[in-house]
């Protein structure tokens, strides 16, 4: 029997050992939702672990709990469509727990998210000023980085170096997009459960949009790169050529709307009341059909370079 860890890591389905078949389970719609919504709940934890080591939380059980069972329920969707064996879901990083026993070492990162999770749910009883709740949410933001960071590079695999690269799998724009997404599930957690108004000028407010401007920047440099991609093996028309090109343009601009634009215009508004809530949500809401439907067009426009290739 192999051992886990020459198992190929990828977390849906395996195509054919090729970079079309790779590219395929990659950028398929049960891989991208499932991905998006993972990425998503450890950027919830990332946000919620830092606010707890920072001592910058509002005590209560119930404003721990809340986010916490929100991203567990993101970040163990690939691990129960796996469990269930859906057919797009083969394996969760690698482990298949029907097949084998341990997990593959991809596995066992993700897996270490649990145990600071499951302390902070202990922990939290009313004050979140105690200094072992504070050291399990910066384990809990430290794991949850960690996981983004070690498991990109099983996403990818199966793909050239090249093509792996411009996958926007590597750890910067996965990270990035992973934070944002979490920090507006963070916001609408807060939201849910006071009513008070941030200030306009809030140090978490800015710190978000700074990663929406690092988010933009990081699809910028994504697209460009499969452009130079196209350029550099002779196909360049195939991503710039009439009709083709303008419809590419369109989504693009509407798929940057939705993921960072309008979530952008919503935490500048900085509404009150039950205002707040409601578009957090919608913020929330917004940035992950964004993502997910960036990582299609995105899909599709390598698709087309693939089969250009073949």
């Amino acid at each position: 029997m192999a051992e886990p860890n020459d198992t190929p890591s990828v977390v849906m389905d395996h195509g054919p050992a090729d970079g079309a078949g790779a590219a395929h389970d990659l950028f398929s719609i049960p891989s991208v939702v499932v991905q998006t919504a993972t990425a998503t709940g450890y950027g919830l934890w990332m946000v919620l672990g830092t606010a707890l080591a920072l001592g910058t939380y509002p005590d209560g059980r119930g404003e721990v709990l809340v986010p916490l069972s929100i991203g567990l329920v993101f970040v163990a969707s690939g691990l129960v469509a796996t469990w269930l064996r859906l057919p797009f879901a083969a394996d969760w990083h690698g482990w298949n727990p029907a097949k084998r026993m341990m997990p593959t070492l991809e596995g066992m990162v993700a897996m270490v998210n649990f145990l600071p999770m499951l302390a902070l749910a202990g922990l939290a009883r009313g004050g979140n000023d105690f200094w072992a709740t504070r050291l399990a949410g910066a384990a809990l933001m430290l794991c949850s980085l960690a996981t983004l960071i070690h498991t990109a590079r099983g996403l990818s695999r199966g793909l050239s170096v090249a093509e792996a690269s411009v996958a926007n799998t590597l750890p910067l724009g996965r990270a990035t997009w992973a934070l944002f997404a979490g920090g507006l599930w963070f916001w609408l957690c807060v939201a849910l459960q006071t009513d008070t108004p941030m200030e306009p000028f809030n140090p978490w407010r800015l710190a978000l949009l700074a990663v929406a401007l690092a988010l933009g920047i990081v699809e910028g440099m994504r697209w460009r790169a499969l452009r130079q991609v196209a350029q550099d093996r002779g196909m360049s028309g195939r991503l710039a050529a009439g009709r083709g090109a303008m419809t590419l343009l369109g989504g693009r601009v509407a798929v940057a709307m939705l993921s960072v634009g309008l979530p952008s215009l919503l935490l500048i508004s900085h509404p009150g009341g039950s205002a707040q809530a409601m578009a957090a949500s919608l913020a929330a809401l917004s940035c992950v059909v964004g993502q997910c439907l960036e990582q299609r067009l995105y899909g599709r426009a390598y698709g087309r370079l693939v089969a250009g290739q073949a």
